[in-house]
């Protein structure tokens, strides 16, 4: 059967997409598309940047757990007594020469320095870090009158056990700068281990 003309003009207007339809459609795709992908993009630097965190954490923690396993008493004396910090730069690996600080010397009588000097300056998944112990005297200064009245547990005695520390990680190299992880913890002495 043949077709008349209003049927033929019909049929040709329902063959397609126009132009300006095309250019639209991949307009809006593509302006979909960039909001999808800086999302994605924000969301991998943020997965990337807590894994540093937990990293720089975990490090921390392993430093305290090794510090607790070292003697007591040599590591009071080295934080309390001599009044030094546990810095990274104190003794680097492969480092501590026959000339060094008053520090380097204390620190070389109180630890095991190549084992802790791993401890110190780690590396995880090829990035460098540093990390410093500082001893917290703040935390344990003795209590006003008040606080004496309240305070039930005698605080020489807690210093005889406990050593407050704070275990700074930074890390050296790997990108753009990071911030310090700042872990606080405390060194107990091995009777009550």
């Amino acid at each position: 059967m043949p077709l008349n003309d209003k049927q033929t003009t019909t049929w040709n207007k329902e063959q397609g997409f126009t132009l300006i339809e095309v250019l639209a459609a991949i307009v809006i795709l593509s302006i979909v598309s960039l909001v999808l992908t800086s999302y994605f993009t924000n969301a991998l630097t943020y997965s990337k940047s807590n894994q540093n965190k937990t990293i720089m954490v975990n490090l921390a923690r392993n430093a305290l757990f090794y510090m607790e396993k070292q003697d007591f008493d040599k590591t009071v004396e080295f934080f309390v007594t001599k009044d030094h910090t546990l810095s990274a730069d104190v003794c680097r690996i492969g480092a501590c020469g026959d000339s060094i600080s008053e520090e380097g010397r204390a620190y070389r009588q109180a630890f095991d320095t190549e084992a802790l000097a791993h401890v110190l300056h780690p590396t995880v998944n090829g990035l460098a870090y540093s990390i410093d112990v500082y001893y917290q005297d703040g935390l344990m200064v003795e209590p006003d009158a008040e606080d004496e009245a309240a305070e039930e547990v005698d605080r020489a005695d807690i210093r005889d056990y406990l050593l407050p520390v704070k275990v700074v990680v930074t890390r050296d190299s790997g990108g753009g700068p990071s911030a310090p992880v700042e872990v606080e913890g405390y060194i107990s002495n091995e009777e009550i281990r």
